[in-house]
């Protein structure tokens, strides 16, 4: 099912999941290249599936598919870490690897408190993998002729990696961490504006029924009553006039009350 990024946090999320695959897609190959050229063929080949397999996760996230994403990068990684210790042995190091998969989970995930059993179950099985790893596989590789020189290269090289992958986790994890907490503020911030602006809407179209239920209403019916009066004294000219003089009165007085709620219908409009 394709789930397109609904709102910025998702899209967020997403973008971290890309970044963190890239970073690791690209460590992936780098050492799948020094080991074809060490004449390792086993392990890189194992490298070059793990790095496909990353490469289509990223792509499947990258579509807009996330259903299942969080389960299919746990248990790639932790499948071919295993794999990869197991073609080459304990001394090259390459289990040590699931330590910066374990690192990278935190940031991988989210922070989210919907899923904490999914999450403590992703951290089992990296601890299971790297516990399996320590106690079942040898120093040497059974799959492999490895010399001793190669063993002690791999093992600097897989530690280098490790010590790069680590940091560049925690650099992107925070970096994304403080993104999304600015996104977080600022809507807020929005949100509290927007706020302020139907209370300010609400007090003008209060103004807006006292003035259609009272204050228009008096000049209006000044008017009227005066009008009746000019009807009924039709041959008084002084009291006509003094009539006359009271409806023009209530009528700039009407006039002055239609204008002000012109000006604060204006004003709603403009705010909407």
């Amino acid at each position: 099912m394709n789930t397109k990024p609904s709102n910025p946090l998702q899209k967020h999320d997403n973008n971290r999941i890309v970044v963190f695959g890239i970073l690791v897609f690209i460590t992936i190959v780098t050492l799948g290249i020094i080991d074809q050229i060490r004449g390792l063929k086993v392990s890189a080949i194992i490298l070059y599936f793990f790095a496909g397999s990353i490469g289509l996760i990223v792509l499947y996230n990258w579509l807009g598919y996330h259903r299942f994403l969080n389960t299919a990068v746990v248990l790639v990684i932790n499948f071919f870490v295993t794999l990869v210790a197991m073609a080459e042995g304990l001394k090259t190091g390459g289990y040590l690897f699931i330590i910066p998969a374990i690192f990278g989970l935190v940031f991988m995930l989210g922070n989210t408190r919907e899923y904490r059993l999914e999450i403590v179950a992703y951290f089992a099985i990296s601890v299971l993998a790297f516990g399996y790893a320590i106690l079942c596989i040898p120093d040497k590789s059974n799959w492999q002729n490895i010399t001793d020189d190669i063993y002690r290269k791999m093992f600097v090289t897989n530690t280098l990696s490790v010590v790069i992958l680590c940091a560049l986790f925690a650099y992107f994890g925070i970096y994304f961490e403080q993104e999304i907490y600015a996104k977080l503020v600022d809507e807020k911030n929005r949100a509290e504006q927007h706020e302020k602006l139907i209370l300010e809407q609400n007090k003008q179209l209060k103004e807006l029924a006292f003035m259609s239920s009272h204050t228009l209403r008096a000049p209006l019916t000044n008017i009227l009553a005066l009008s009746t009066l000019i009807n009924n004294n039709t041959n008084d000219e002084e009291t006509n006039s003094i009539v006359l003089a009271g409806i023009v009165s209530s009528a700039k007085e009407l006039d002055q009350t239609l204008h002000n709620m012109v000006s604060k219908t204006s004003s709603l409009i403009q705010t909407d």
